[in-house]
C-alpha cells in the first residue's frame, strides 16, 4: 500500500524578507505570508487530504492551519518536523555570517557541528523517523506536513539520493512537494516545490 504526503514549507515571515536565519526561532507570518497561507488553503480545499501534521514552530503551524480550517481537520504538531537549530547564528543575517565566517559558512550551514548548529544527520534522522512513522499509520491515503524549507531540502535529498536537495533547486514559501512512501518499495520523489497558487494569486513570478 501507499500513501501520499504533501510536504509544505510554511508562509513568509519578516525573518525570511530579512534573510535572517530562523531554526528554532518561534516567528510568525508576515502579512504576505499569511496571504500566501490563505491561497494554499484555497488551493488544496478540494485534495482529499485526510490528515494535517506540522512543526510546532508557530509558522508552520499558522500555514497548516489554513489548510485545515477549509478541510474541517485539527492540526497536529511534532517538534521533531522543526527547521534545523542554527545555534548562536539565529536571527543573524545571512549576509553578516558570510562576511565574519568565510570559511565557515558553507560547510557549517550545510553540515552543522559548531557553534551549537544541529548537525545535518541529527536532522534527516528526526525528519526520516517521523514521515516514515506516519506514512505507515496512514497507508492508503493523503497527508500534508507543513515544515520548514532546510528540513524539507535534506528529506528530498536523502529519499532522492542526491537528486534533489539544498543544492539543487528550491522551495518557495509554501511551495509544495508530494512524496510517495510505498510500504513494499520505500519513498520516491513525485513533485518538488509546486507553487501553482502562488501564481494565479500574483504572490509568485512564474518560473520556466
Amino acid at each position: 500500500m501507499k500513501t501520499d504526503i504533501y510536504m509544505i514549507r510554511h508562509g513568509e515571515t519578516s525573518w525570511n524578507r530579512e534573510r535572517r536565519l530562523q531554526g528554532h526561532s518561534d516567528i510568525p507570518l508576515s502579512d504576505k505570508g499569511k496571504e500566501q497561507a490563505e491561497q494554499l488553503g484555497i488551493y488544496m480545499e478540494d485534495w482529499k487530504i485526510e490528515s494535517i501534521y506540522s512543526s510546532d514552530l508557530i509558522r508552520a503551524r499558522q500555514t497548516a492551519e489554513s489548510i485545515a480550517y477549509r478541510k474541517h481537520l485539527s492540526v497536529q504538531t511534532y517538534s521533531d518536523l522543526r527547521e534545523r537549530n542554527f545555534g548562536e547564528w539565529e536571527g543573524v543575517v545571512v549576509s553578516e555570517v558570510k562576511e565574519k565566517y568565510p570559511a565557515e559558512w558553507e560547510t557549517l550551514f550545510k553540515n552543522g557541528g559548531k557553534f551549537g548548529i544541529e548537525r545535518t544527520e541529527v536532522i534527516v534522522k528526526r525528519m526520516m523517523n517521523r514521515l516514515t512513522a506516519l506514512a505507515t499509520q496512514h497507508l492508503g491515503q493523503q497527508i500534508a506536513i507543513v515544515s520548514h524549507g532546510g528540513s524539507i531540502h535534506l528529506v528530498l535529498e536523502n529519499v532522492s539520493q542526491g537528486t534533489y536537495g539544498p543544492e539543487n533547486g528550491r522551495i518557495d514559501n509554501t511551495g509544495i512537494s508530494h512524496l510517495v512512501f510505498d510500504s513494499d518499495k520505500g519513498w520516491e520523489v513525485r513533485k518538488v516545490n509546486q507553487v501553482d497558487h502562488l501564481i494565479q494569486a500574483g504572490l509568485c513570478q512564474e518560473r520556466a
